[in-house]
């Protein structure tokens, strides 16, 4: 609560979005790789969404601009994952354009975006 009453996650959203330059790569894959660190955390999972996690995520996932890079991807599809786990975020994700996002992951080519998409479709088939 103290994350959210500090408008910490704000923050994250905010820098989750793709990047206009090469120097902002890393903040996009620090603010995603602290959204899904947040999204471990059951009581933040539908904090992160009201928030405005949703949409940086699905972005994230697709990483179709040049900047993208795989392991922004593979954060992403990991809080996915984790935040489909929450009753109320998973009918939020199915009607985004999240499944076609974690569909694409699945045939990537990396292990671990693979494994990823494929564990965040299974718990929003739940």
């Amino acid at each position: 609560q103290q994350l959210i009453s500090a408008k910490c996650m704000d923050a994250l959203v905010s820098f989750s979005f793709p990047p206009t330059t090469d120097d902002s790569v890393n903040a996009q894959f620090q603010a995603i790789g602290g959204l899904h660190g947040l999204s471990k955390h059951a009581n933040l999972r539908v904090p992160i969404l009201r928030e405005g996690g949703l949409e940086p995520l699905i972005l994230g996932a697709r990483g179709n601009n040049r900047f993208s890079h795989v392991e922004i991807k593979r954060e992403a599809a990991a809080a996915l994952s984790n935040l489909a786990l929450a009753q109320p975020n998973s009918i939020m994700i199915a009607k985004s354009g999240a499944l076609s996002a974690l569909v694409a992951l699945t045939t990537n080519g990396d292990t671990l975006c693979i494994v990823h998409a494929v564990k965040a479709l299974a718990n929003l088939a739940e």
